[in-house]
């Protein structure tokens, strides 16, 4: 089991694969680099890898029975009719709260409540 290390300076240390396969452990913070004394197979180095807000936002256009999704009481914006479907998604970040879309089940007019 891997432990965490800090550096001198406070910051975490975080592998860093060299170009000859070793690894050693840098702090982000400083740039301080340490040699590691683990095997490097024991370090998984991943890359976050930046997304756009389109990317990230899931758009249902026909929604695949809707007879059977859940209907709440919400007014329509466009239509004024009372009863809509909805589902949820997790559009941001996991510690905020869901985005919920509903979708007027007599126009069509979709929207979004952030909570």
């Amino acid at each position: 089991m891997m432990t965490m290390q800090f550096c001198e300076c406070g910051g975490l240390l975080v592998p860093d694969r060299q170009s000859d396969g070793k690894v050693q452990m840098r702090c982000p913070a400083c740039g301080k680099t340490i040699n590691s004394d683990s095997n490097s197979k024991a370090f998984e180095i991943t890359q976050k890898i930046p997304h756009s807000e389109q990317e990230k936002t899931v758009i249902i256009e026909k929604p695949h029975g809707i007879e059977t999704m859940p209907t709440t009481n919400v007014n329509c914006e466009k239509c004024s009719n009372t009863e809509a479907v909805y589902w949820q998604l997790q559009t941001r970040s996991a510690d905020e709260a869901s985005t919920t879309f509903y979708r007027c089940k007599r126009c069509g007019h979709t929207w979004r409540d952030y909570g």
